[in-house]
């Protein structure tokens, strides 16, 4: 037995330094947009942290705080900022195993951890240099402390510290509310004796968010502003678009269409029903699992649909992803054990395919190419772009020169020489008729496998004569 035990954490180990390994793969890689914001915001100085968290609306201020102190002690490059997210995403691999032992059987966990070591997107938001590792780790840890509740609710220890979990993670995301409200309700409904103290604790451990989020976005609310306005890029999601959440935990490449794995996902749920996965009175476990992997996305998505903005955001449902893992789990838990072996091979299989989609120099553009290029051979030339996506990146690695929004531009100034950077499909600006004979494309770069050719992955460098020279 203890051999037995003791394989299966070397085994567990060997996963979990596998997925530390891709996720450190091009760490040094340049930035995106995003990660521009978070290191410009961490390198400021504590009091321009708070404040400039609390401009943030949309996130909670604790990545901002932790990646401020990270950066102190280990610098401001690619490499440190991302390293936080890699130590986190250790942390989430560790509980998620724990996590996955109280539901399945070793092989079934371990085949589980492999899954999330290698996918595709569980790895790229793993290393990005935002809160979503440390996302991922809180809730996976808030998930874990709760099932240990629903194990022995009289234990007060085990109370309050899934209490003081909700408390933190709400200061990393606050749609964890749903995950706390799934879990209060499923307390209501199993622990009835011990529920209305499992309320009160929750209540307390969620009260400390209080201060923060009225500092944040109170006065915005009472006024009737929408809080968040640079989110409004975020279109309401189709079904589609819930289907596509649950597959891409698993990637997709040009060859493996996503289509063929809902055939294989469809063909496990019809199986499933066949061998009779779940008991006909299902636990308290169990329904917490079923509500945070199909509820939680599920009203988030109908939030999205019916309400005034959408906030279905994949990255903020990872929580939802590592409960769909172990549903897969149970549903192989029963299957002839070969048939089980035969689709967890197919499935690891497929998110190995798929793991270089998640690489940086596949999933961001070469930003400090494109700073190389503009500050070598147009270093003297005003530099323009349509949209933040653009500005901020380039902004951050060009050092002789900015980058400023079109919109900003004045008549006068837009008669003399210049050069414009933009995303293939968002090049609107230049496209006027008037500048039609003074522009030339002189550049462009692309991201991706070779196989993808799309406006999406492409950067497009033009440059814009004066009025009455000829075109360039």
């Amino acid at each position: 037995m203890r051999s037995k035990l003791r394989y299966e954490y070397i085994l567990a180990i060997v996963l979990v330094v596998l997925a530390l390994t891709v996720r450190l793969h091009e760490i040094h890689y340049n930035l995106d947009g995003d990660e521009v914001f978070s290191v410009q915001l961490a390198s400021k100085q504590f009091v321009e942290v708070i404040s400039g968290s609390l401009r943030d609306k949309p996130h909670p201020p604790l990545h901002n705080l932790l990646l401020y102190l990270w950066m102190k002690a280990f610098g401001v490059s690619e490499a440190s900022a991302r390293s936080l997210s890699v130590v986190f995403s250790a942390a989430f691999l560790v509980t998620s195993y724990l996590l996955f032992r109280r539901y399945l059987s070793p092989w079934l966990a371990l085949g589980a951890l492999s899954i999330i070591a290698l996918s595709p997107f569980l790895v790229y938001y793993g290393q990005q240099a935002r809160p979503y590792a440390l996302i991922a780790f809180l809730s996976t840890a808030n998930l874990l402390a709760f099932i240990r509740v629903l194990e022995q609710p009289r234990e007060h220890k085990r109370v309050a510290v899934w209490a003081a979990s909700c408390g933190v993670l709400l200061y990393a995301q606050y749609l964890a509310m749903l995950l706390i409200a799934v879990q209060i309700s499923v307390a209501l409904f199993y622990l009835r004796s011990e529920s209305w103290r499992i309320v009160a604790y929750a209540s307390a451990g969620t009260v400390f968010i209080l201060p923060w989020f009225i500092a944040a976005l109170g006065d915005t609310i009472l006024r009737g502003i929408d809080p968040s306005p640079h989110v409004a890029w975020m279109t309401p999601p189709t079904v589609i678009d819930l289907v596509r959440f649950y597959l891409s935990v698993f990637g997709e490449t040009p060859v493996l269409r996503m289509r063929w794995l809902l055939i294989l996902l469809a063909a496990l749920g019809v199986a499933s029903v066949r061998y009779r996965v779940l008991p006909r009175d299902v636990g308290a476990r169990h329904l917490l699992l079923l509500l945070i992997a199909f509820g939680l996305p599920a009203v988030v998505y109908i939030v999205s649909v019916s309400g005034p903005a959408s906030i279905f955001a994949t990255r903020q449902l990872l929580q939802a992803q590592i409960a769909f893992v172990v549903v897969i789990g149970l549903c192989t838990a029963r299957l002839p054990r070969i048939l089980a072996a035969g689709f967890w091979l197919i499935l690891l299989s497929w998110t190995a395919a798929a793991l270089p989609t998640a690489f940086p120099h596949n999933t961001k553009p070469p930003w400090r190419d494109v700073a190389t290029k503009l500050d070598g051979q147009y270093a003297s030339i005003p530099v323009f772009a349509q949209e933040r996506w653009v500005v901020r990146p380039l902004s951050y690695y060009r050092t002789s020169g900015s980058v400023r929004f079109w919109r900003d531009l004045g008549e006068k100034e837009k008669t003399g020489r210049l050069l414009f950077v933009c995303r293939r499909f968002r090049c609107s600006d230049v496209e006027a008729e008037a500048l039609q004979s003074r522009r030339s494309l002189v550049a462009n770069w692309r991201w991706g496998s070779a196989s993808e050719n799309t406006e999406f992955n492409q950067i497009f460098l033009y440059e814009i004569a004066s009025v009455g020279d000829p075109r360039p």
